[in-house]
């Protein structure tokens, strides 16, 4: 866990962790530099707790916060499971379990990873919506390239997902922890889904990233994706990662798909090529005429 001036919600997320069903759990959390009770509170739960670990860092992001804890996490040998939590939501009982029996499942030869559906609920943990539609999802390579969907407050992942990313840090600055995750297992490794909410996700005006499908929410994110560079074009640079990360490991179709994305500004032709591709699908007739917008003007 990656904690940021979370005082308001930060029991009720590590109370719902630390009662996980038929789990032996342990809690590593880094504090990005709060300057609320955030402290405070994980001081209180390490010395009731001998399972909880604190990590006090300087504010870099939540990005990079959770890679260190990834890159801290492979330090511990004897835990086979690894999951990441927000500082906000509500974890059912089952949430665990549920994730390790579906990873049991799933050929142990390569790393695997799983994520489930969401319940948003509000401040007051009404219920809001389920974030995922089955129907709607694809956990191929390709999809994993245009599509950021797999929450991170989801994801159960092997020793072996967490051995990889620690052997083949990234070269490049990322910008979604989760999202990299995903990317990863989906070239290299396996994804499951569980269509059965297993968290609740907690949306309120605090949230560093969420789900809401506001009007207002939408035209938000819309005017900074169009202001910010990063978020303009995360989509290339991700590729652009990709290729430069594990430039040895991965093989010439692969290379040739992220490139159709890491290179598509460099000429009309490549952006044509791109625009034309099957695979860049969103999900929606709406989602996808919007993609190809983007991809136009530039700004994938």
């Amino acid at each position: 866990m990656s904690t940021y001036n979370g005082q308001m919600y930060l029991r009720e997320q590590l109370d719902s962790i630390l009662h996980q069903e038929g789990i032996d759990v342990s809690v590593l959390v880094r504090d990005d530099g709060s300057k609320d009770k955030t402290l405070e509170i994980l001081t209180q739960y390490a010395e009731e707790h001998t399972n909880v670990e604190i990590i006090k860092g300087r504010n870099i992001g939540f990005a990079n916060s959770f890679m260190i804890l990834l890159y801290k996490a492979n330090k511990y040998e004897n835990i086979e499971y690894f999951a990441l939590s927000d500082q906000d939501d509500v974890w059912y009982p089952d949430k665990l379990s549920s994730a390790i029996k579906k990873l049991a499942e799933t050929d142990s030869s390569k790393m695997r990873l799983y994520f489930s559906n969401t319940l948003a609920v509000d401040e007051n943990l009404n219920p809001l919506f389920r974030t995922h539609r089955e129907s709607t999802l694809r956990l191929d390579k390709e999809a994993s390239l245009v599509r950021y969907f797999i929450l991170g407050c989801t994801m159960v992942f092997d020793k072996k997902v967490v051995n990889f990313i620690s052997t083949h840090k990234p070269v490049m600055q990322i910008m979604m922890h989760d999202l990299w995750i995903h990317q990863t297992c989906a070239f290299f490794g396996t994804i499951v889904y569980d269509d059965t909410p297993r968290i609740m996700y907690r949306q309120h005006s605090s949230n560093s990233a969420g789900v809401s499908f506001t009007i207002h929410a939408r035209m938000n994110r819309l005017k900074r994706s169009l202001y910010s560079y990063q978020r303009r074009h995360f989509r290339e640079l991700n590729a652009q990662n990709i290729l430069v990360t594990y430039d040895d490991i991965l093989n010439e179709k692969d290379k040739s798909m992220v490139s159709l994305i890491a290179d598509y500004r460099k000429s009309l032709r490549s952006r044509l090529q791109l625009l034309m591709n099957k695979n860049i699908n969103m999900g929606t007739t709406l989602s996808n005429i919007a993609i190809r917008i983007r991809i136009l003007l530039g700004f994938f």
